[in-house]
């Protein structure tokens, strides 16, 4: 087990409940949700502004090469194309039964995307223990397949810098590895780490999975064999979500919130890494696709 670091952070901006999905743009800008107090928003060094007002559950976001942002949130996947300040539904059913809300999603590297799906009206709504979801893939096409069932809180996804190994974030569980095959599509999941707390992941330039801990409010970095050497607490709050971005990747922007539901100190903060991050990837969604959507 790794010490707590002392590593510095700053706050970038506050006033929102449960902030999620840090996702850094080339410009510099970065966009995040607030997942329980509804939108999402784009940090810029001369503040914040709105992109998308009032979707909730918004836990993941994916930038499109057209410039659209790709988002997860209630009732499936969603897009807002450039400057367009509404969402087009994207995907609202997967064989045929309705999505209730997707969680977090990564760019799968040949255009489309992987998400997981959540069962956030027990959760949030009813306060029950959720129904298991599913990790998916959409391909640029828009077709969903179904990749593992029985998810029982679909969180933060990443690949090893050599792109054989995908990396998926199961609440309740932990960090699980799979094997990428041929045709991209993660198989053959084994636990990686056993983390019940464990929220959204990045990954850096050397192996290392940063992981996002909601309930203990910390940031842990865990070494490609497993173990834990970096700590970054965030006493009171509650860790969301972790993006790489900056200039030379080494900026590492963090989600938090509230466990309590009030606004306030939730929000984006970014830490300063000795590793540079993986870049993120982006969608190529068809035209078609995002036009209809």
């Amino acid at each position: 087990m790794g010490e707590a670091a002392m590593i510095a952070h700053e706050t970038l901006a506050d006033g929102f409940v449960f902030a999620e999905a840090p996702r850094a743009d080339n410009d510099g800008s970065v966009c995040f949700s607030d997942l329980t107090g509804g939108g999402i928003y784009r940090w810029r060094p001369g503040g914040v502004e709105t992109v998308l007002p009032e979707r909730l559950w918004v836990g993941g976001i994916v930038l499109d090469e057209s410039g659209a942002v790709v988002c997860s949130g209630r009732g499936g996947l969603a897009v807002v194309p450039p400057g367009a300040g509404v969402a087009r539904p994207l995907l609202s059913q997967i064989d045929g039964q309705p999505v209730l809300a997707v969680n977090d999603i990564e760019a799968d590297g040949r255009g489309g995307l992987f998400g997981g799906t959540v069962d956030f009206p027990a959760i949030l709504e009813r306060g029950e223990p959720p129904q298991p979801g599913v990790l998916f893939h959409l391909s640029p096409e828009g077709k969903a397949t179904v990749l593992r069932e029985g998810v029982a809180v679909s969180n933060g996804m990443g690949f090893s810098p050599d792109g054989r190994i995908f990396y998926h974030s199961i609440s309740l569980s932990g960090i699980w590895a799979y094997d990428i095959g041929a045709d991209g599509m993660p198989r053959n999941p084994v636990l990686f780490a056993a983390r019940e707390d464990c929220d959204g992941l990045a990954v850096d330039q050397e192996g290392g999975i940063w992981v996002a801990c909601w309930s203990t409010g910390e940031v842990i970095r865990f070494r490609p064999d497993g173990v834990i050497d970096r700590t970054v607490t965030f006493p009171g709050l509650a860790v969301t979500g972790l993006g790489f971005g900056g200039k030379d990747l080494t900026e590492l922007y963090v989600g938090l919130g509230t466990l309590g539901g009030e606004a306030g100190p939730g929000g984006l903060a970014r830490l300063r890494t000795d590793v540079p991050g993986l870049r993120e990837g982006r969608t190529r969604l068809d035209a078609a696709l995002i036009a209809r959507a």
